[in-house]
């Protein structure tokens, strides 16, 4: 039997100084393997299938080195040359950790500056696996930046490897094992998710569950194992059932004179998930316009700018335009523009409705999602912005159970439960590292943020426990700014996770002040990295970060309140116009005079607010806060509610 060596030991690799060096493999079973790298030498006894592990003793940085592993038995031998000891470093999460190099906005000019080649980092990625059972290996290669391939590096990995580089004079390995699309409990082990006591059912349920003959019967001859998203769609199609009927049609909701006055008035780009509903459904929302003389009988253009999954259009209570079903994902964020016909324009006053159908929640909940700047009525010599206040009101509310579908599909499926986790994080333990940098929680901000402090606290727990480094550095990106900026939405589930994410007790690297409107993937990394990187350093030196500057405390100080923060040694200061505070009682909220009255100190003030009973900043989806530290870093979005 030959040796098998996993790709985490090959030519160009970078091992963690300072502390031992695991190295591992299979060979004959019961046979003496001996170790190089360097000066440094191991040895061990495979064992009865052939599985060995051992550990090198801890080295400082350096290198080129070469790694001789040796079967002493039989003579096989594996030589892996270009190794470096350095600072290694697992870059996890989802799409906007994925988020390639070549598509940020930086790219072109660090292509100009000669920065697409450094010696310095190097970089190993884990490819998407979705096998029903734990791997041990996986294929890959380390890889040198070089510009014919750094393109398609990880762009937060990569720019947050050459900060490092730069500052420790050393070289980086970035191991990236990150999937799109995918929940903290696809990246945490079995045994983690049954101490969780919301996934403890589930996790029961999926032990059988996935082992469904009937998840193997349709599929042709010659394919193992079911295509990316076959099981969703068929739970998806289960769980939701049939699409609910119109019922909003036979109340007369499309109807032009329809009364709607008692309707709630919801302010559009929105999605329902930010009126409070939390769960998927079937919503109706209505605008009244009023056109100008001359303006009928012309032909309309009306563009509604996304809306999440499906919809049924209505002008002046007839039908114009209908897309998806409710269901169906290719219709998720999808722009709608549809055509309106002369023969149903009148001029003075027209009524726009819409049936809009998401049955189960995906990234924005739910809703008429925009951009605002695509969201207006044309034609007739007019163009009438749609990003105003429009009437809502629910038809269905088809729950938030749905949501953990993915979760529980199984074999093909990368949202499954467990599943990232036993196909490529397990194969990368115990291979040291100095910590992981962490970028998820789009997908559990939908419906389920709540849950997430105790998942995320779960999974940095699992991690360190399996890797068997208890002081495993762990930084955690807060989620950037995403659709319409608002100065406060107290149902924000972005918001409620970004709280979660700042309770987890790790590192954090605040992002509220980046982020796009428009889209869910900014190309802007740069800051982001940055900021992980400079967080990094200065636990590499034992130094204690720069933090963003945290909420502590407040108190009433006459007709103003006195917001306290911890600013980590540096003082507080406003980019711009104060902006970002809101104060007042649930549902009575206003916008707060803002003033840094010390280093560490905001005054709240609003002459309508005589006892508020909560403070909001940064509160939102894309949080409008201009309070920074004199280092640049923002202040960490907050909500606090005041003793009476």
């Amino acid at each position: 039997m030959t040796l098998k060596i996993s790709p985490l030991f090959r030519d160009h690799a970078v091992f963690q100084r300072g502390i031992a060096i695991p190295v591992w493999g299979d060979t004959e079973p019961e046979s003496r393997v001996r170790c190089t790298l360097g000066n440094a030498t191991g040895m061990t006894v495979s064992n009865d299938c052939g599985r060995f592990l051992l550990r090198l003793p801890p080295q400082s940085a350096g290198g080129p080195c070469e790694l001789v592993i040796e079967n002493l038995r039989n003579g096989d031998k594996a030589v892996f040359n270009d190794i470096w000891i350095g600072e290694v470093y697992l870059v996890s999460g989802q799409s906007n950790m994925e988020f390639p190099l070549k598509d940020t906005v930086a790219f072109e000019k660090l292509k100009a500056e000669g920065r697409l080649a450094n010696p310095s980092i190097r970089y190993l990625k884990v490819p998407v696996r979705t096998r029903p059972v734990s791997g041990n290996s996986f294929t890959g290669e380390w890889r040198p930046a070089d510009p014919e391939i750094t393109g398609g590096f990880s762009a937060i990995g990569y720019l947050f490897a050459e900060k490092i580089a730069r500052k420790t004079d050393c070289k980086v390995g970035i191991i990236d094992a990150s999937c799109g699309g995918t929940g903290a409990e696809c990246w945490m082990s079995r045994e983690a998710l049954l101490l969780h006591s919301h996934w403890r059912d589930e996790v029961i349920e999926y032990d059988w569950s996935s082992c469904r003959p009937s998840h193997y019967d349709s599929l042709p001859a010659g394919r193992l194992l079911p295509e990316k998203g076959e099981l969703l769609n068929r739970i998806f199609q289960e769980q939701t059932g049939r699409i609910p009927p119109n019922k909003g049609l036979g109340y007369g909701y499309a109807r032009p004179d329809f009364d709607d006055s008692l309707w709630r008035v919801a302010e559009m780009p929105d999605s329902w998930n930010l009126m409070g509903y939390n769960h998927g459904g079937v919503f109706w929302l209505r605008l009244a316009v009023t056109l100008p003389r001359g303006a009928g009988g012309k032909d309309l253009t009306l563009s509604l700018g996304a809306l999440d999954k499906g919809d049924i259009t209505y002008f002046n209570g007839t039908e114009v335009g209908r897309t998806g079903d409710g269901v169906n994902m290719e219709y998720w964020n999808r722009q709608r523009v549809y055509k309106i016909p002369g023969s149903l324009v009148k001029n003075g006053r027209n009524v726009l409705a819409v049936r809009i159908a998401s049955l189960f929640p995906c990234a924005t909940a739910g809703g008429m999602i925009g951009p605002a700047g695509v969201m207006f009525l044309e034609g007739g010599g007019v163009k009438i912005p749609l990003a105003v206040e429009w009437k809502c009101i629910m038809e269905h509310n088809t729950g938030s159970t749905v949501v953990k579908a993915p979760a529980m599909c199984g074999p093909g499926e990368a949202n499954s439960q467990h599943m990232l986790f036993d196909n490529m994080i397990a194969p990368l333990i115990p291979f040291g590292i100095r910590g992981v940098l962490w970028y998820q929680g789009e997908a559990n901000a939908i419906c389920h943020a709540a849950e997430y402090k105790n998942l995320l606290q779960g999974l940095i727990h699992d991690w360190r426990y399996r890797w068997g480094q208890p002081n495993m550095d762990f930084l955690v990106i807060q989620l950037p700014g995403y659709q319409a900026r608002r100065l406060v939405s107290p149902h924000s589930q972005w918001a409620l996770l970004r709280e979660a994410q700042m309770q987890s007790g790790e590192p954090l690297v605040v992002t509220c002040d980046t982020g796009d409107e428009d889209d869910i993937h900014p190309r802007d990394k740069t800051v982001i990295a940055e900021r992980a990187a400079a967080i990094a350093v200065a636990l590499i030196d034992k130094r204690r970060p720069m933090y963003s500057p945290r909420m502590s405390s407040s108190v009433k100080s006459g007709d103003r309140l006195l917001v306290k923060f911890n600013v980590y040694g540096s003082k507080l200061e406003f980019r711009g116009n104060p902006d970002g505070f809101a104060i007042g009682e649930e549902g009575n909220l206003f916008r707060a005079q803002a003033e840094v009255v010390d280093r560490d100190t905001v005054a709240l003030f609003h002459p309508e607010v005589k006892n508020p009973q909560i403070i909001y900043y940064g509160w939102s989806n894309f949080p409008m806060g201009t309070l920074f530290n004199t280092h640049g870093l923002p202040a960490t979005p907050f909500r606090f509610k005041l003793k009476n």
